[in-house]
Order: C-alpha cells, then structure tokens, then sequence
C-alpha cells in the first residue's frame, strides 16, 4: 500500500512538471500587445496564469497548439480581442506571435491603419470589422496571401481596390463592406477561384458589376449593394450552383430576372431592391 501511494505521488509530480506552457517569450509578447491595447488596466487578464491555461479570461481571448517541444512548449495561434472598447492603434508586436494564424479584434475603437510590419504574418482569418481604421485600402494585407477570410468591413478605408488584392488567391470569405471605396468593383475578382463569400455592401462603389464575376462558381453567398453611376445587367450567376443567399440591392441592374434563378435550389435568400427597370 506504501509503494502504491509514493507511486501515485510520483507520477502526479510527473505530470506537472510535464504539462505544457507558453513560450516564455511569447508571454512577454502577449503582455506588450495587452499594454498597448490598454487591455493591461482592465485586470481581467492574469499574466501570472499560463494564457494557455485556458483558465479565466484567457479562455475567451487566447487559443495555443502545444505540440511543441515533445508536447512540453505551447504557441499562441490565435487571438480574440472582441468588444473591448480598444481604441488604439494596432501594436506592430502580433508579428513576433509567428505561429498566429487567427486574429479578431473586431467591434472596437482601433484607429490608424494596418502596420506595414504584418506583411510578414502567415494569417489564415482576420477580423478587423466595426473599428475606426482609415486611409486608403491597407496593401499590407494583400502580401499576407494565406488569408483565407478577411473581414474589414464597417471601417473607414477609401479609394481605390488595388489589384494587388487579387494576390490573396485563398480567400474563401471576403467582408469590404460599409467602408468608404471608390472606382469599380475590379474585374480581377475573377482571380479568387475558391472564394465562396463575397460581401460587397454599401461601400461606395461604382457600376456596373464586372461580368468576370460569373467565374466565382464557388460562390454560395453574394451581397453587392448601393452601387452608383453606370448601370448593370443582371450578373450571370448561372454556374453558382452553390448559391444559397444572393442580394442585390440599389444596384442600378435594368432588364430581365433571368430564368434560371428559379433553378437554383440551394438559393434559400433572394432579396433584389431597387431594380431600375424589369422586362
């Protein structure tokens, strides 16, 4: 019974010496960001837990991959920093997190743009929604090609769509809506062959919707709205055959509901608004 017991203490003392933490380096990355995001004197975070504890606070905002160093050294892979009233501008420090692949920091105040730094990063999702960023379309993003969903709308970028953007040929999910853009929706959109979410709302943007939209046949959902100046054709959707949610509204579009939209039976949510002109 004696040798069970100093066994069971010992493999108890086993396991905790083995249980994985964050790099230490990291941690110290993580508490600058959370300085400069302000999140430091909100005291909700605590540093002297282990963020991948996946106690506390941290539970919400921090996600790790702890197969490293024989399962003994975790790594921050992703980041969750939703409604926290942040109203900085974003710490170039995310870039030193070099196995981040998810970041939201949606539904803030973050001001400024998108430090030129973050080229470096290998993002698969960011979330930058429902801030105050500015200045022309950040062309940082566009080098960040492992982007498979961006997420900027409700910001208050403007100009031009660069045609670098048609670099990001893994984007499955793009969200541009709600900013400040000007100019055409760009024909190279055709580029982005796996894309399957596409939301172009109230940004600004110039008629009429490019025909190489007709190429995304991945597509199962479509949203272009408030479009000005020159007006379009219905947009060949007919390969969609994915399509679940196609909205058209205040698009200028004139001339006929092509017929074959009744065929689409995955199209679940059909809203056209604002059509000019129905033969």
């Amino acid at each position: 019974m004696k040798k069970l017991a100093f066994f069971l203490i010992l493999y108890s003392n086993f396991t905790f010496t083995q249980s994985a933490k964050l790099d230490k380096q990291e941690v110290k990355v993580l508490a600058q960001i959370w300085g400069k995001l302000g999140l430091t004197e909100k005291r909700r975070w605590d540093f002297e837990e282990d963020p991948c504890s996946g106690q506390g606070e941290w539970q919400f905002s921090v996600r790790c991959d702890c197969s490293f160093n024989k399962n003994s050294t975790c790594r921050v892979t992703a980041i969750y920093i939703i409604s926290e009233n942040v109203s900085t501008a974003l710490p170039v420090e995310f870039t030193k997190l070099l196995k981040l692949e998810v970041l939201d920091v949606g539904q803030n105040y973050l001001k400024g743009t998108i430090p030129s730094e973050w080229a470096t990063m290998r993002l698969i999702t960011l979330t930058l929604e429902d801030n105050r960023l500015s200045g022309p379309f950040p062309t940082t993003l566009t080098s960040i090609t492992s982007l498979q969903y961006l997420n900027i709308r409700g910001n208050d970028f403007s100009g031009l769509i660069p045609e670098h953007i048609s670099k990001l040929n893994n984007l499955e999910r793009l969200r541009i809506s709600d900013n400040n853009f000007t100019g055409k929706i760009p024909s190279f959109i055709s580029r982005w062959t796996q894309i399957t979410k596409l939301e172009l709302l109230g940004s600004s943007f110039e008629g009429p919707i490019p025909s190489s939209i007709s190429l995304l046949t991945q597509l199962d959902n479509l949203k272009i709205s408030d479009l000005k100046v020159q007006r379009s054709t219905f947009p060949s959707v007919e390969k969609m055959t994915e399509l679940r949610t196609l909205i058209l509204r205040n698009c200028l579009i004139h001339g006929t509901i092509p017929n074959y939209i009744g065929n689409l039976r995955h199209l679940h949510v059909l809203i056209l608004f604002g059509v000019a002109c129905l033969e």
